[in-house]
């Protein structure tokens, strides 16, 4: 049984964190998924709240780690001095994934040694200002680490971590139930090719 931490933030966006959530959760008989965050009580960026399942502490245990976004969140748990002690993660052992501004916590915490990451087509420019080459693609991935840009591109991110974790089939299975109807091999074709660009 593997387990899988998204971490989450107070000013979170909605749609990486539960579309993350709710593919990952549809799944409980390979992986045990978790909401790790620093309070105990998290509001998203339109108002959801929401109680973690864990403290932050806890990812490093975990087999794989997540980090959703946020355009206000993330600066706000970055400013955080709570936030970032509270995490050590080692990607020698762990899988690490980022969507959109999740990006900015793992360059700070020295997990882009290639200086290379995608985030949010928004974000490019102040990603640029860090000395990180934004890479104009929805997933790039440098051994266990990966970063992905664009709310929809959490497919591919969960895609690559399945797919690392066990293989293609288990990811062609977790992913299957929300694609839409009558494009499942249309979206196929394009999650394989992402995941493939990606590693590449």
């Amino acid at each position: 049984m593997k387990e899988i931490a998204i971490i989450a933030f107070d000013q979170f966006t909605d749609i990486d964190l539960f579309l993350m959530w709710d593919i990952l959760g549809r799944n409980r008989q390979d992986w045990r998924v978790r909401i790790l965050g620093n309070a105990s009580t998290l509001r998203s960026a339109h108002g959801l709240e929401i109680t973690p399942q864990g403290a932050l502490c806890e990812a490093s245990q975990a087999d794989a780690v997540l980090f959703c976004s946020g355009k206000e969140g993330v600066p706000l748990a970055l400013a955080d001095s709570s936030f970032l002690p509270s995490i050590n993660l080692d990607s020698s052992r762990q899988y690490i994934g980022s969507i959109c501004a999740g990006a900015f916590i793992l360059n700070v915490l020295g997990l882009l040694p290639k200086r290379q990451a995608s985030t949010h087509p928004e974000a490019m420019a102040v990603l640029k200002t860090l000395s990180v080459e934004p890479v104009n693609q929805p997933l790039v991935c440098d051994g266990h680490v990966a970063t992905a840009g664009g709310c929809l591109s959490a497919l591919y991110l969960v895609g690559w971590l399945i797919e690392s974790l066990f293989d293609k089939q288990k990811r062609d299975a977790t992913l299957q139930p929300v694609l839409p109807t009558g494009q499942q091999q249309l979206f196929n074709s394009l999650i394989e090719f992402s995941v493939h660009q990606g590693r590449m």
